[in-house]
């Protein structure tokens, strides 16, 4: 009985150390009822993964930064934006990856173009583009600009 009671507070403490981390950087920004958001899907070929992931966090997420240290706007982009990344593979074998403008900065620069143009060379931006377009089921997006509700 004694073990059993001991394996049982074990796990209570590690489960509740799991519960417990430091989310401090996670943005605390959230949209009120009737903000504007923007809510995009991104299907990725389940051989391409690695390749969306080295452009959102190697290339795009780069460049954002950079533009951010002199952007307001972009700042604001990157404080309210997630990156939200698939736990399964879809019924077809691709994996759905979602971006969550919550709320949506208004006038800020959102096009992968946009963002890239003003870090790289027009080279490297089509390059990049191309790149991203490639990982994507379809080679698009599926995008649905919607509002926060009541609740």
């Amino acid at each position: 009985m004694l073990k059993r009671t001991i394996s049982f507070a074990v796990a209570f403490v590690l489960c509740a150390g799991l519960y417990a981390q430091d989310n401090s950087n996670i943005s605390k920004v959230a949209a009120s009822s009737g903000d504007p958001m923007w809510v995009i899907l991104n299907h990725v070929k389940a051989d391409k993964r690695q390749q969306f992931e080295k452009f959102v966090y190697e290339i795009l997420l780069p460049a954002l930064e950079e533009n951010a240290k002199n952007d307001s706007k972009t700042r604001n982009l990157i404080e309210q934006t997630r990156m939200l990344e698939p736990r399964f593979a879809n019924k077809d074998s691709s994996y759905t990856y979602i971006w969550l403008m919550d709320p949506l900065v208004k006038d800020a620069i959102y096009s992968y173009p946009g963002i890239l143009k003003r870090v790289y060379s027009p080279e490297e931006t089509k390059k990049y583009i191309s790149m991203n377009n490639e990982c994507l089921v379809g080679g698009r997006q599926v995008s649905y600009p919607v509002k926060q509700g009541r609740w």
